[in-house]
This record gives C-alpha cells, structure tokens and sequence, in this order.
C-alpha cells in the first residue's frame, strides 16, 4: 500500500489507485516517478516518442499486465493499445533511433513501422531521405508489398489492387511513388557513374558515351513525368488528352531537357563541347535532381542556361543580318570561333517545341528492369 511520501508526491486519486492495484509502496513510487516523466515528455517529437516508449517500457516491467493496462490509463492517459504502441517503438526500432530522429518521423508513423522487418525498416529509411519524410500510407506499402500467403501467391500486396475508394486509391498512389521514384533514382545513379567514368578520361567520346546513356536517359524521362506531371485535355492532333509539361523555365523542365537531349545524340553539342557541357551542366544539374537535400541549391545561373543552349541547340550558331542572308560561326576543335561565312536563305530555327509535344512514339522503349 502506498505511503504518505507517495501522497504528498501524488493525488489522493493516484493513491487510491495504488491500493486497489494492490501494489506495494516501493512499486507505487517508481510507478509514480515513471507517470510523472512520462506526462511531461508528451508526443511532440521523434526522440520524445522514444523516450516515452522507454519509460513505458520500464514501468510496464513493474507490475503484471492487467495492473499496468489500468495503471497507464488511469494514471497517464494513455490508452493500452498505445501504451503498447510506444513500447514497441523503443523495443524495434531503437537500432535506427538516430536515423529517425533525424528525418523527425511522426509517432503514428513509428507505430506502423515498428512491426516491420528489418529490411522493410531500411527501405523506409531509404525511402524518407528521397522524399524527405514519411507517411502512413508509404509504410503501409512497403509493409504490404513483403508479404506472402503461405501457398506462395501474392497475399496484401495482390489485395493492394482490389481495395476501392480513396484509401485504395492513396495505396496505390503511395507504392507508386514509393517504387517509382526509387527506380528513376537509381537511373539516374547509373547515368551519372557512366558521364563520370568517361569524364575521369583523357578524352570524351561522344559517340560511344551517348550510347551507354540515351537509353537510361530517356526511360529516366519518362518515368519523371509519369511521377509528377498530370494528364491534360488537348483536342489537337487529333488526340484527346496529352501529358502535361513542366512550367517553362523552371528548374524539373530544365531536368526534363537535359535526359531528353542526353536521349538523342542528335542533339548533344558539338564533340569538343561535350566535356565542358557534361561538366558544367549536365552532372550537376542530374545530381540536384536527386539530391538527399532537403532544399538542394539549383546549380544552374541565367548566364550558364543561355550558355547551354547556345552550344547545344546551335551547332552552327546564327545571328541575322538581313532578310535573307545571315553568318554562321563555325567552332574550332578548341571551341573558339574560327571562321565567318555569309550564306543565303539561311531557314528561321524550328520554333521551340515543348517535350509533351514530341511524338514519344519514335522514343518509346523498352523499361528497364
């Protein structure tokens, strides 16, 4: 029976509940230290909820389980089941504490994830640093989709695509991003180490780079848009509706450019311009796509973008001097002019096409695996 210390620490509430738990005073101290902590903590944080897990931990090993079911929800409001939930927050996952204290993971999402395997909890780990956080509904899916029945067949993850409304639908949505966005990463990973490997050479083979990467380029492309761009009605062409396109000038249309002129040699500078153009432009500009960042500097100033597409849209750069009659700048090996020619009836340059207006029929291939 609790004693009068415990009293003057408690309510008379709290007291009476120690006697009708039947819990000796020593108990009915701890109990009371831990209720008190635990009170104070609350839920505000990541690290706060391990903390709280801790010392449910602790004073659930005081007392039988019934007694302390009664004990947390009497004492510190705090229904079983969470109780439990928190538990099992510092019982699985502390291995990964300070990894998910970092990305400020929310308690409702810990709970979820705290009944992951190991390799589940990595790749929402892996999957919180892409995207800079962690929802429900993406553990949801990481959880459903390393299921099996025990026949074999697909269990969750097939019910995963048979499950209506909006809840199945934001399912279907979150393991879509969640498996889209890791494989246009990893792409993108793979282009990048290929323009490295060529870059760390004497010399950039334009023809032969272009091939290791204009088919990762462009699946890389595709993929982008599929995740982030919205269909829109287009009665034009005779086609109904067409993919949206990045707002012009804004940094993922840039993004977009790059992979679509990395997918088409047809279109990368001149060979003595490519080293320059890779190194300025395009690995920097592929490494701020999938940056760990949460807010990645754009690489890229004004002057550098007009640079760019002044050597990669104009192999033969052209500046008007008449109605019919302009000079074309031809580039040296060492990327200098060299020469000035007057030629007539120079054609005007195709005007600017947006990439959701380009036939991706004569670009479509094969996804990788």
């Amino acid at each position: 029976m609790a004693n009068l210390s415990l009293t003057a620490r408690g309510s008379q509430a709290s007291t009476a509940l120690y006697t009708t738990l039947n819990l000796g005073a020593e108990v009915a101290t701890r109990l009371e230290d831990a209720a008190v902590h635990i009170i104070e903590i609350g839920r505000r944080s990541t690290e706060q909820t391990f903390e709280r897990g801790d010392r449910l931990q602790q004073a659930a090993a005081l007392v039988p389980e019934g007694a302390f079911d009664t004990w947390v929800d009497k004492r510190c409001g705090i229904k079983a089941r969470s109780a439990r939930n928190y538990m099992a927050v510092f019982r699985n996952l502390s291995d990964y504490r300070d990894e998910l204290v970092d990305l400020s993971i929310g308690s409702t999402v810990l709970f979820h994830l705290s009944a992951a395997s190991a390799d589940q909890i990595q790749e929402a780990i892996a999957f919180a640093n892409d995207n800079g956080g962690l929802k429900v509904a993406d553990v949801k899916s990481i959880l459903e989709g390393g299921k099996r029945d025990d026949d074999g067949q697909d269990g969750p993850e097939a019910q995963l695509f048979s499950t209506g409304g909006a809840s199945g639908l934001k399912a279907l949505i979150a393991q879509k991003t969640r498996t889209g966005l890791k494989a246009f990463i990893a792409h993108v990973h793979d282009i990048l180490e290929i323009i490295r490997a060529a870059l760390a050479k004497k010399r950039v083979i334009k023809e032969a780079l272009s091939r290791s990467v204009q088919e990762l380029a462009r699946v890389a492309r595709q993929e982008l848009e599929s995740l982030a761009l919205f269909i829109e009605a287009d009665l034009e062409f005779g086609r109904n509706t067409r993919l949206a396109a990045f707002p012009a000038g804004s940094e993922w249309a840039h993004v977009t450019k790059t992979l679509f002129i990395l997918g088409s040699i047809e279109d990368w500078p001149k060979a003595a311009l490519v080293k320059a153009w890779l190194e300025t432009e395009v690995v920097p500009v592929l490494e701020w796509s999938v940056s760990k960042d949460r807010k990645p500097k754009w690489p890229l100033t004004r002057q550098m973008i007009e640079a760019v597409e002044y050597t990669v849209l104009s192999n033969f750069p052209v500046s008007d001097v008449g109605d019919d009659q302009a000079v074309v700048t031809e580039i040296a090996a060492d990327g200098s002019p060299s020469k000035r020619q007057s030629v007539g009836n120079v054609p005007a340059l195709v005007p600017d096409v947006g990439l959701a207006d380009l036939d991706d029929a004569s670009l479509a291939l094969p996804m990788l695996v």
